[in-house]
């Protein structure tokens, strides 16, 4: 850090007497002040770059925190999507059962449908032949 005073001039924790030194004449003074002038700039880019690294520090954590965020999130939709499957897993079973259903019930009709008229014809004959030998006795 630099100090300046009009009798005593501290750069870096050396401190030089001014006026004490007869060796300093007008232009070392001036040299001194733009010496100065440099380090004040140079005191301002270093706060400058300070302000940055804490932005940079606040902006990194904000996306650590997104990530959790993010993260539950997938876990989340992962879970989901597991339990999602599982009842789409159930629902194919369900429909496989019902389609074997519908097939048997209508194998059932058709079987039934065939031999229908056979057993019915079995019963008509039977019954006829009945009345018959009922007729004749």
């Amino acid at each position: 850090m630099v100090k300046v005073n009009l009798l005593v001039l501290e750069v870096a924790g050396l401190k030089i007497n001014l006026r004490s030194k007869p060796m300093f004449g007008q232009e070392s003074k001036i040299k001194v002040a733009v010496l100065e002038e440099r380090v004040k700039i140079h005191e301002e880019m270093v706060e400058r770059v300070d302000a940055a690294i804490q932005t940079l520090s606040e902006t990194n954590q904000n996306i650590c925190k997104m990530l959790a965020v993010h993260d539950e999130r997938i876990i989340n939709c992962a879970r989901d999507d597991l339990d999602t499957n599982e009842k789409i897993g159930k629902l194919e079973i369900k429909i496989d059962e019902l389609s074997k259903f519908r097939w048997m019930a209508a194998g059932v009709v058709a079987i039934s449908l065939l031999f229908v008229p056979i057993v019915t014809d079995f019963i008509i004959s039977s019954v006829n032949s009945f009345a018959e030998q009922v007729k004749n006795k």
